[in-house]
């Protein structure tokens, strides 16, 4: 008989998980306890998951009792140091920033793919304070019809403080 409804998609993995998960003597964890502060931590999954995807027969009761902070204090530190250890690897910085960049900048160029390189250079230009995007808005309340050429450039020019004979002469 076939199955009703709609084929289940095979989701993605969102990382790599390790095959195997070792004792981790530093805050005295066995290898399951180990398991659930990496999927908790890394496995892109809640407590419970967590605790499923590390073998744990009731999951939400073990996942529960390792984060109290009273019945398995050590679990509590694990999570936190690599919770703050993730942090600092994926903080965004300007260096990291800058860095990928150029990465994207250079690829994109040996991929003829020359707007994306010329935006990536735009971006590190921004990055490093080299160019400025600078726009203003001005309200004019004047009626052009009324103004000839030589009305508007002396109106521009004084709302934008600038001289008139600065302007070149394609302009005109």
């Amino acid at each position: 008989m076939a199955e009703r409804g709609r084929p289940k998609k095979n989701k993605a993995n969102l990382v790599d998980t390790p095959d195997l998960f070792e004792k981790n003597e530093e805050y005295n964890l066995t290898e399951m306890q180990a398991a659930f502060v990496w999927h908790y931590t890394e496995g892109a999954c809640g407590q419970t998951e967590a605790a499923r995807k590390a073998g744990y027969e009731f999951p939400a009761s073990a996942a529960s009792k390792f984060l109290n902070g009273r019945d398995h204090p050590n679990i509590v530190k694990a999570i936190r140091v690599k919770q703050d250890e993730l942090a600092e690897k994926y903080a965004i910085t300007p260096q990291k920033t800058g860095t990928m960049l150029w990465k994207v900048a250079e690829t994109a160029f040996e991929n003829n793919q020359f707007n994306a390189a010329v935006s990536a250079i735009k971006e590190l230009n921004q990055l490093a304070g080299l160019s400025i995007n600078r726009s203003q808005n001005i309200n004019i309340n004047a009626t052009l019809d009324g103004m000839g050429k030589d009305d508007i450039k002396q109106r521009l020019a004084k709302l934008l403080g600038a001289d008139s004979d600065d302007y070149d002469p394609k302009d005109r």
